[in-house]
């Protein structure tokens, strides 16, 4: 006999419906009968139920339990409570997860894949402090705009950007050093200034 047909056969012999009246302490009030009761929910039973309720009690070592959820009577939403440290695991298959709306909320989360793709028709994010560390990061966009209050760049070996124009603008000081510079132009180099100090 495996679970199901045990689950089955205490279901045909001692499972009884009951209507829940709502959570209480040590479990949840259901009327069974004509008679109210307090009964616990089933290790097996996933669906947290609601008042309102129609559910399957059945008795076992004494203690009167709900094996599950028959019928949702109001508009209550699904709730799938798991015991600390529970999984849900697609061994050798996939898990999809289709809905308008996905929210998740934790104090802490963790996610790792050996290959990982996201694709979003728009993103929004806010975030605290961020530390990336990558071995290499490519980006390729249409269009990037930043806006920052403060912006610190430290590259330890050679910096390389090509452009077809570049346009550099500072309304306060604008500072270049190097121990060597060059500055060539095919056509024209223009400097202008009210003072010019050269050496």
């Amino acid at each position: 006999m495996n679970a199901i047909t045990g689950l089955a056969a205490l279901a045909g012999s001692a499972g009884s419906p009951a209507e829940v009246l709502g959570p209480e302490a040590e479990g949840f009030a259901v009327l069974l009968g004509a008679q109210r009761a307090v009964v616990r929910r089933a290790f097996s039973c996933l669906v947290e139920p609601a008042a309102g309720d129609l559910v399957l009690v059945a008795v076992a070592g004494g203690e009167r339990y709900i094996l599950a959820v028959l019928e949702r009577r109001s508009d209550a939403a699904l709730r799938l409570p798991l015991a600390e440290g529970a999984s849900i695991t697609a061994a050798a298959g996939r898990i999809d997860i289709a809905a308008g709306t996905v929210a998740i909320e934790a104090d802490a989360a963790q996610l790792a894949a050996t290959k990982l793709g996201v694709s979003a028709g728009r993103t929004d994010v806010r975030l605290g402090p961020v530390r990336v560390i990558a071995e290499a990061i490519e980006t390729m966009a249409e269009r990037i705009i930043g806006r920052f209050r403060r912006s610190y760049r430290f590259v330890e070996e050679g910096e390389n950007l090509r452009a077809r124009d570049i346009d550099h603008r500072a309304s306060g000081h604008l500072h270049l050093r190097g121990d060597t510079a060059a500055v060539q132009a095919k056509a024209l180099v223009k400097v202008q200034s009210g003072q010019i100090h050269l050496g």
